[in-house]
């Protein structure tokens, strides 16, 4: 299916939007930064009440800083390894999708393997996170390495994928994690466990921005779906597209998207 511009989004689909799920990496940032446009556009849907859940692959620690510093409701993090969220008390609390302890084992087991794999592609190198990390393993093409290497990115994806382990790409990285997740898995579970809504109101009341293949999950099963501009070049290699997509890239994209939203609940 095409996918159409965010002109067509209509003001009754915008009205009823409760949840914003978001990317983080080059969905809410843009060239590594979060811009000034972004960060308003977030003030604002909290304003009116729209609970925005930033959905990653980003690293724990990172998303404990995104939970803590910005205002959104929580963070799903490490590609919907574990929930970051607040208590009654507005303390952290750390939900994992199964036993902490046995996440954890398994990263040290996959990390053991992807580090055999890398010797293989030495243009390739463990994300600079990798140490902030609690359940997966994240290999950076694109972050830190510069010019992103887009081939050896390609090859070694193929090679995880023949070991048997769950590898997706992201913008930056290829995150391996233990099986059996995703992040519409955990995003699904807290909609449902944490907010009550049934999954006739998920499909409603959510919205969902991304920008790369490890999207895809969320594209598929939502909707309302949003690319930002800069999706565009990973089109062809993925089979589940957003149904919208902004004209501004990145976090600008999805400061266009929060003016639409909003919009439709002006006078």
């Amino acid at each position: 299916m095409p996918i159409t511009s965010l002109s067509a989004l209509t003001k009754q689909d915008c009205q009823q939007v409760r949840f914003v799920l978001t990317d983080f990496d080059d969905t809410l940032t843009w060239q590594g930064q979060l811009p000034v446009a972004t960060l308003q556009a977030l003030s604002e849907l909290a304003a009116h009440g729209i609970k925005v859940i930033p959905v990653t692959g980003g690293c724990a620690g990172w998303s404990d800083m995104i939970a803590r510093a910005l205002p959104v409701e929580g963070v799903i993090t490490e590609g919907g390894a574990c929930f970051i969220g607040r208590d009654a008390n507005q303390a952290l609390r750390y939900q994992f999708w199964r036993d902490e302890a046995l996440m954890k084992a398994n990263k040290e087991e996959i990390l053991q393997q992807v580090e055999e794999v890398l010797i293989a592609f030495p243009s390739l190198r463990l994300a600079q996170d990798q140490a902030y990390r609690l359940t997966d393993v994240a290999i950076d093409y694109a972050q830190d390495v510069q010019p992103p290497a887009l081939a050896e990115k390609e090859a070694c994806l193929t090679k995880l994928l023949e070991l048997g382990l769950n590898a997706r790409a992201s913008s930056i990285h290829i995150n391996v994690c233990s099986p059996g997740y995703d992040k519409f898995s955990m995003a699904q579970r807290v909609l449902s466990d944490i907010y009550g809504l049934s999954q006739s109101e998920q499909q409603h009341q959510v919205l969902y921005v991304g920008d790369a293949p490890n999207d895809e999950s969320m594209f598929a099963r939502f909707p309302l779906s949003v690319g930002v501009a800069n999706i565009a070049h990973h089109l062809p290699q993925m089979t589940h597209h957003p149904k919208y997509q902004t004209s501004q890239p990145g976090g600008l994209g999805f400061a266009e998207l929060a003016q639409v939203v909003l919009a439709s609940r002006s006078i």
